[in-house]
């Protein structure tokens, strides 16, 4: 049986992928005024931390320089991947993360996570549900953009 926050993540996957596919790469670039990243730097935020955190270690190094907190894309210099390629990316992380780590909620982390707000997450289980948390914030600011974007066209 599926637990329920390794449900709720597919779920959540799932709305953020459809999300993108019905997005083109010109609304994904675009920063109006008031917010201070795009709808491509939250793909690709939500990817590298994900990558980081659950140690996967399977994308390009660059994508830190990209998509960690505090970079934004006015910063951005070489290469970017498309909007498609992040898509593509997050779909393979996500069956690469239920398979990894479905049955393994109650294992502790080789490295507890210990964020300066005292919040610890020391578990598989407790890293899906900050993931669901952390992901559910950027799905809805890319929503805020998109509807902020698609109301100025």
């Amino acid at each position: 049986m599926e637990h329920f926050v390794t449900g709720y993540f597919d779920v959540l996957r799932g709305r953020i992928l459809k999300f993108l596919e019905e997005t083109s790469e010109e609304v994904a670039d675009q920063m109006p005024q008031g917010f201070n990243n795009t709808i491509r730097w939250n793909a690709g935020h939500i990817l590298i931390v994900s990558d980081v955190f659950f140690g996967l270690e399977s994308l390009p190094a660059n994508y830190k320089e990209l998509f960690w907190p505090g970079t934004k894309p006015s910063d951005w210099t070489g290469e970017v991947p498309t909007l498609e390629t992040l898509t593509s990316q997050l779909r393979e992380q996500t069956a690469q993360l239920k398979e990894a780590f479905s049955n393994r909620l109650e294992e502790k982390l080789e490295k507890p996570l210990n964020f300066p707000n005292n919040l610890n997450i020391e578990t598989v289980g407790a890293l899906f549900s900050f993931t669901n948390s952390h992901e559910s914030l950027h799905l809805g600011y890319m929503n805020a953009l998109k509807r902020t974007i698609q109301g100025q066209i």
